[in-house]
């Protein structure tokens, strides 16, 4: 079992012709849900493009690194954002391809991408805190889901959020194409995706990680964790709500991981190094509490890192794997938004920026698995 991965791939710009010598095979099987040779065509075209670009990959710099027809822009935006192609069959099939390489999903891990954004018009931007930036700014906020296995965290499946505003704006909603039944708070919008992800793979134990400082209302989100009964690990802020185990749960207060953290002192430079358990339960009637366990990572300077699991019965070093793969999971969205144009979608649709989404997974998992085997 892998799941901690060092490697980050790069896209091919120099001297990458030979390592793409199996992207028309990957293409065929990806995509094999796609109707319409020249729509396979395009697909391959995009992700060759993706791999081969440097820098910014507007629409024509992409076209101008695989094409010298003048038209080769205009029929690559055509394809990502009016083909009517189906986004999550494709991913569906990426996941089957990686698979084929990596039999065993090891983590799925929920991690939030942020994507600064001019105007108001693009589907989903409103204005959040973007920790990327530091400040509020105007951007859409992106869930993705990564299959950890033999080759590292893989993205896989994507939600862009629609927030409350533009549910409520259907002349704004239709312009974009954004669905009527896409809507609901953040956190139901992030268990749907890991819900519909989940659905893909035979195995229903595989543990969802995740950080949930992002999300501001993650005390629902744990909470439905909770009676999901999947498996989870996810590191939580300090002021989440928790109670303790005690003999006597109805007399149980609420109270901050903070304040349970107190109350157990501090710890010498020694046990700094160490992790410490405590049975805890999320806030509640007594008789539907699920027994967790709070894990907390004391550090020299700084509050300490805390997550909650319901695997309380795992020993400490199976769990810190998954408790890293958060961490190793912001590190490929931000390749994803550095080297594989994740960022750099032009156009304003809901279905373009999920056409885009998928292209940009397959390029990454293509270049990660070939990197891997060369």
């Amino acid at each position: 079992m892998t799941l901690l991965y060092e490697s980050t791939p790069r896209p091919f710009a120099e001297g990458g012709e030979p390592r793409l010598t199996r992207l028309p095979p990957f293409v065929e099987t990806v995509f094999d849900c796609l109707p319409r040779a020249d729509q396979r065509k395009w697909a391959q075209q995009y992700i060759r493009a993706l791999l081969q670009t440097p820098g910014k990959k507007s629409v024509r710099r992409l076209a101008e690194s695989v094409s010298d027809s003048p038209t080769a822009s205009q029929a690559m935006h055509q394809f990502v954002n009016a083909s009517p192609w189906d986004w999550l069959a494709v991913r569906q099939g990426l996941l089957r391809w990686v698979q084929r390489t990596s039999p065993t999903v090891t983590a799925w891990t929920l991690v939030p991408a942020f994507i600064p954004k001019r105007g108001e018009h693009s589907a989903g931007v409103h204005r959040r805190f973007n920790p990327l930036l530091r400040r509020v700014s105007n951007c859409q906020l992106g869930m993705v889901v990564l299959a950890t296995g033999e080759h590292g965290p893989l993205p896989l499946d994507w939600n862009l959020y629609i927030p409350h505003e533009w549910a409520a704006d259907s002349p704004l909603r239709s312009k974009v194409r954004v669905p009527e039944e896409v809507c609901g708070p953040l956190w139901s919008q992030a268990t749907e995706l890991l819900r519909r992800v989940a659905s893909w793979s035979p195995d229903r134990q595989v543990p969802v990680t995740a950080e949930l400082s992002w999300l501001p209302d993650r005390e629902s989100f744990l909470a439905h964790l909770e009676r999901s009964e999947q498996p989870f690990v996810v590191e939580v802020p300090d002021t989440v709500h928790v109670q303790r185990v005690t003999s006597q749960p109805a007399n149980s207060p609420a109270l901050t991981v903070r304040e349970l953290l107190t109350e157990h002192g501090t710890a010498d430079e020694g046990e700094r190094q160490h992790v410490l358990g405590l049975p805890v339960t999320l806030p509640g009637p007594a008789t539907e509490r699920v027994r967790l366990r709070l894990l907390a990572q004391r550090r020299p300077n700084g509050p300490a890192r805390t997550w909650l699991t319901n695997l309380v019965d795992r020993p400490l070093p199976d769990l810190l794997p998954l408790m890293r793969q958060s961490r190793l999971a912001e590190s490929v969205v931000d390749t994803l938004s550095a080297d594989f144009g994740l960022q750099d979608f032009e156009g304003r649709s809901f279905p373009g920026w999920h056409r885009h989404t998928t292209l940009v997974s397959a390029a990454y998992t293509y270049a990660q698995v070939r990197a891997d085997h060369s």
